[in-house]
């Protein structure tokens, strides 16, 4: 497992999103382990999703945490923790922007 695996950050959301039909609706891959935690393939990362706040239908409040991040390849560990920060924060805007009325 990389260096940079385990990178979390907590996020808030400006409303209160339904995850479970936002991956859905985005095509993204996920498993729901219970109704508080999700495990998500995103741009080649593997994120673990826990609901803070809320549950997976009505998420207000998540830590998300890259447990595999995408490979990249050149082996730069700073350079990769900046790309897996970059997953989450890319992660978390798609949500968000999904989730909000048109």
């Amino acid at each position: 497992m990389s260096e940079a695996a385990d990178v979390s950050q907590r996020s808030t959301f400006s409303t209160t999103i339904d995850v479970t039909a936002v991956l859905d609706r985005l095509g993204i891959q996920f498993l729901d382990v219970h109704d508080h935690r999700a495990i998500v393939i995103f741009d080649g990362a593997i994120l673990n999703l826990e609901c803070r706040e809320g549950d997976l239908t009505a998420l207000e409040r998540a830590e998300i945490t890259v447990y595999e991040p995408p490979v990249h390849g050149n082996g730069d560990t700073e350079n990769e923790t900046a790309a897996t920060i970059g997953v989450i924060d890319d992660f978390v805007e798609q949500l968000d922007a999904t989730a909000q009325p048109p």
